[in-house]
């Protein structure tokens, strides 16, 4: 036929065949190997991606947090502005001494000379 015996032909095919087996194996193997890289790299950037998360929350908590004292200390100023602008009314009005005198008069019972204090408790 083309020059070769049938026993030529026989281990020619053999050599073929081997030669295809291997390849086979060898791209096999190749395969094995892309999955477990490829699974490596996935687990990777889940792991990143978990990472990252993590830290994106604790943030946004930390901020949210802040906000929250942020939002406390802005009640306590008002508050405090409103108690000192009344602390200044107070120390204007302790300046005036008719003020003073009547809140002697007052709180305290004391009376001008020659003026008679009646007090009646609120028991009876």
């Amino acid at each position: 036929m083309n020059g070769r015996t049938p026993t030529e032909r026989k281990q020619r095919i053999r050599a073929l065949d081997e030669r295809r087996e291997q390849l086979e194996k060898e791209q096999s193997r190749r395969r094995i190997h892309l999955r477990r890289r490829l699974a490596a790299a996935s687990l990777l950037f889940l792991l990143m991606i978990v990472l990252i998360g993590q830290s994106y929350f604790s943030k946004v908590g930390y901020v949210s947090e802040q906000e929250r004292k942020q939002n406390e200390a802005q009640i306590e100023l008002t508050e405090v502005k409103g108690e000192q602008a009344e602390l200044k009314e107070q120390v204007e009005r302790l300046q005036d001494e008719e003020y003073i005198a009547n809140l002697a008069r007052n709180e305290l019972l004391f009376s001008k000379d020659g003026e008679i204090i009646f007090y009646f408790s609120p028991e009876e």
